[in-house]
């Protein structure tokens, strides 16, 4: 409709820019927890399993852009003792982990200038 001679023009909205969702480069979606693979050597298949970015707050969007997350089990996700959001340990072993998988492709230098230090 043309918009010209109206009182209050509507005005042209702008198109979100979508975001790229790739896959994880660390862990396939396929019912394991990857934590429970890697410290208990368990691979049984869990019914809910929450998608974990390694680096979160304000680098959470290139964690999605690059890959860099996993899927975990409640338990190491946010309920256990060694939950990746309660345990430091854990949450550092996740941020060498990225920052070793994201290095595969990438240098350090651009590691660092995209999520601001260094985790190795």
């Amino acid at each position: 409709m043309n918009q010209e001679g109206l009182m209050f023009p509507k005005t042209q909205k702008k198109r979100k820019k979508k975001m790229k969702h790739p896959k994880s480069i660390i862990h396939e979606k396929n019912g394991t927890c990857y934590l429970c693979m890697l410290l208990d050597g368990n691979y049984k298949k869990h019914l809910l399993l929450d998608e974990h970015h390694i680096f979160g707050g304000p680098n959470r969007m290139h964690s999605e852009e690059t890959g860099l997350k996993v899927w975990l089990c409640l338990d190491h996700h946010t309920m256990g003792p060694l939950a990746v959001h309660r345990c430091p340990d854990t949450m550092r072993l996740m941020h060498r982990i990225g920052q070793q998988e994201y290095e595969k492709s990438h240098s350090r230098q651009q590691f660092i200038e995209t999520f601001g230090k260094s985790y190795l």
